[in-house]
């Protein structure tokens, strides 16, 4: 991993001297062994940064001579969003957000801290008295399955139970085409790890969901981010000019109540976009945690629904449904089942039995969807609620999401409050929220927030909220 981080820093820098007029067009660049003696790194890690530069088309390689910058070198592909009354810079960008976020996820849980930052809904809104029944129930009558590990895709029943709810919604898969995992993000690492090399380029929402962006980082991919409307989800336009012009491995998209935005792909934009990458051969990674958490009860078809070649990779878990300690996901990997089973296998093995089989049981127990109704209910009436306090509280000109899913608000901000600061002070305060530089590899939303609406429902939330208009205030003055 060092060495592809290595290589990924020099391509950075170089890329930085040519956009900064250092190297201009038709100038040769250091040899390779000049570079190798500066930088004190190996000529291979050299020669890496350079391909990478090539594949975009900032620099070319001349025959017995070496590397010469490219007249037509621009990396920046600048569009026009009509629709959407915007343009936007894209370029593939490596991220830098992991130990950021992890100081941030890690105040928003200090124990005295009232945590409106993770995303994870409050044990409050679990089942827990139904599990607790289940749970004794497994260990009564499973213990044999339980205590002994299980080289597989996942339990028969879990896995037969899924496929049956997938189908339900669109999807034509089997119990022996899903794979279970432990949680969604894990999921979402196998997919990545399946489909794409270290220094590939992985196309995905802006704002983005924070895990996505550090599953990029740590596996050493570049993030080019797609603008994202906040109703209609992903630009189909902005992308489709990112594939002319970007060689990207694969796409990443939360088509339902994406996290931050809260936007939600209409079925007719998801057909488009699997009939897009399906022409293109590049697979599609589809998070769909959040499909069953619609505010009116309707539940929309996945991007899997549409999918004729196997060419997406359904990903979900029950951590937003049923039980985040559960850690029970699963992946429908369509024409990737082979090298998904293959990064499964040699990265745990496979899911624990235990939290598998209270899944599959409270499946059929038949009280799943009444109680994601009672749910939702609960997560709405509480997005409301915190939409009114800070439309009543927050400073003049901010802006907040209008979901009708998921659990979370996006709040943009007036441009003079940084949203870091906003949260360093917060926490100060005891109330945890997260800051939109977490959302974005090129820093775009730094004066926005993320909040999650599933927390605790006895907190103070109308004292939590004017607190927090109460320090923007203060920070706009200043």
């Amino acid at each position: 991993m060092t060495k592809v981080l290595l290589y990924q820093q020099v391509a950075d820098d170089l890329r930085d001297l040519i956009n900064q007029g250092v190297y201009l067009p038709g100038d040769k660049l250091p040899s390779l062994r000049a570079l190798s003696v500066k930088r004190k790194m190996s000529i291979a890690t050299i020669q890496r940064a350079l391909e990478e530069l090539e594949i975009v088309g900032l620099i070319e390689a001349r025959p017995k001579s070496g590397y010469y910058v490219c007249f037509n070198n621009s990396t920046d592909a600048v569009i026009e969003l009509p629709s959407m009354g915007m343009s936007m810079t894209m370029k593939p960008k490596s991220v830098k957000i992991h130990e950021l976020a992890s100081q941030i996820f890690h105040h928003c849980s200090e124990p005295n801290v009232i945590n409106m930052g993770t995303s994870y809904p409050s044990s409050e809104f679990m089942p827990t008295p139904a599990l607790q029944k289940i749970s004794n129930q497994v260990i009564k009558h499973h213990m044999a399955d339980i205590v002994e590990v299980q080289f597989s895709a996942g339990n028969t029943l879990l896995r037969d139970v899924l496929a049956k709810r997938m189908n339900e919604f669109g999807c034509q898969v089997s119990a022996s085409d899903v794979i279970v995992t432990n949680g969604c993000l894990e999921a979402l690492s196998v997919c990545l790890r399946a489909v794409a090399k270290p220094g590939a380029t992985i196309a995905l929402e802006s704002p983005g969901f924070v895990g996505s962006l550090q599953l990029i980082e740590s596996l050493g991919y570049k993030a080019l981010e797609i603008p994202c409307h906040p109703v209609t989800g992903m630009s189909l336009e902005a992308l489709e000019l990112a594939l002319e012009k970007w060689q990207i491995s694969a796409v990443l998209v939360v088509p339902s109540y994406s996290n931050p935005l809260g936007s939600c792909m209409p079925e007719t934009n998801r057909k488009l976009l699997v009939e897009l990458l399906s022409t293109k051969d590049i697979p599609l990674i589809e998070d769909d945690l959040l499909g069953d958490l619609s505010f009116d009860g309707s539940r929309l078809k996945p991007c899997k629904a549409f999918d004729k070649k196997g060419m997406v990779l359904y990903c979900s878990s029950v951590s937003k449904t049923i039980a985040s300690g559960l850690r029970v996901g699963w992946i429908a990997p369509g024409a990737y089942y082979k090298e998904v089973s293959y990064f499964k296998t040699f990265t745990n093995i496979s899911a624990p039995q235990f939290s598998q089989i209270v899944v599959a049981q409270f499946y059929n127990s038949g009280k799943y969807d009444r109680h994601v109704r009672q749910l939702t209910a609960k997560i709405a009436k509480q997005v409301y609620q915190i939409q009114s306090l800070i439309r009543q509280h927050f400073p003049d000109g901010t802006q907040v999401s209008n979901p009708q899913g998921g659990c979370i608000l996006w709040v943009v901000l007036p441009q003079d409050i940084d949203g870091h600061e906003l949260h360093l002070k917060a926490i100060d305060m005891g109330i945890g929220i997260i800051p939109g530089q977490l959302s974005s590899a090129t820093n775009k939303f730094d004066h926005c927030i993320r909040i999650n609406c599933a927390c605790d429902p006895k907190i103070d939330m109308q004292g939590s909220i004017k607190t927090l208009a109460a320090i923007a205030s203060e920070l706009l003055v200043k």
